[in-house]
C-alpha cells in the first residue's frame, strides 16, 4: 500500500503546506510524535512559520482539526440548505459531488480520524464531539420534519449513524485486504452510502405512504 498523500498544488502557501503536513504526520505517528521541525521539514518551510501563523503545535492541531470538520458541515449543507431537506435523488447527487470533491484527500483525512479516535487523547475526545454534534443536528433537522419513527431511540440514533461511517474509517486497512482496495474508492463509497442509506431509511424513517400531514 502507498503512502496516502494531500493532493499536490504547487502554488499552496507555506501557511496551507503546514496544514496538510501535520494532517498527514499527525495520521502516521500521533499527535504526540511529530514535533514541530518534523511538520516544517515535510512542509519545506522554517519553524518559525508554525509559531507565525498558528501559534504552536497545538495550535496547528487545531486548525487541522477545523479544516477536517469543515469538509463535514459542506456536506450536511449550510444553514439555508441541508442534504436532509432534499429529495432522494438530488440527496444521492449531492453525495456523489461530496464524495468527488474529497476522494483524493481522504486517505490522509481518515488516517488522521482514526489516528485521533484510537489515541483516546483530549484531541480525539474533542474531534469526536464534535462530529457527533453535525450528526446529532442532521437527525434533529429529520425529526422535526416527522421523518423519524417516535419509536426510534433518539439517545443512541446518533452514535449507530457515526457507527455506520466510522467502521470502515477504522476499518478500512482490513476492507482493503479483502476487497483489493479501499472502502473510499469512489464507487465503493457511493454504494457503501447507499447500503446503510437503504438501511436507515427501511429501519428507523416513517415509509412516505405512512407519514402524515402536520
Amino acid at each position: 500500500m502507498t503512502d496516502p498523500k494531500l493532493t499536490v498544488v504547487e502554488n499552496l502557501s507555506g501557511k496551507d503546506r503546514l496544514l496538510r503536513s501535520a494532517m498527514k504526520l499527525f495520521g502516521e505517528s500521533g499527535f504526540d510524535g511529530v514535533s514541530v521541525r518534523d511538520i516544517a521539514a515535510d512542509a519545506d518551510v522554517s519553524v518559525g512559520l508554525i509559531k507565525h501563523h498558528y501559534g504552536s503545535k497545538e495550535g496547528l492541531r487545531q486548525a487541522v482539526d477545523e479544516y477536517f470538520i469543515h469538509k463535514f458541515e459542506s456536506f450536511y449543507g449550510d444553514d439555508e440548505q441541508h442534504v436532509e431537506d432534499l429529495p432522494g435523488s438530488e440527496a444521492l447527487s449531492t453525495v456523489d459531488n461530496w464524495v468527488a470533491s474529497v476522494a483524493d484527500e481522504w486517505p490522509v483525512f481518515s488516517r488522521y480520524f482514526r489516528r485521533a479516535l484510537l489515541e483516546e487523547t483530549s484531541w480525539g475526545a474533542a474531534l469526536f464531539r464534535r462530529y457527533f454534534e453535525l450528526v446529532r443536528g442532521s437527525i434533529d433537522r429529520m425529526d422535526a420534519q416527522g421523518r423519524i419513527r417516535p419509536e426510534v431511540d433518539r439517545l443512541w440514533l446518533p452514535f449507530l449513524f457515526i457507527f455506520l461511517e466510522t467502521g470502515t474509517v477504522l476499518m478500512d486497512p482490513y476492507i482493503e485486504k479483502v476487497l483489493g482496495r479501499s472502502g473510499y474508492d469512489p464507487d465503493l463509497w457511493r454504494r457503501r452510502y447507499r447500503a446503510y442509506s437503504d438501511m436507515i431509511a427501511r429501519g428507523i424513517m416513517v415509509p412516505p405512504e405512512e407519514k402524515k400531514d402536520p
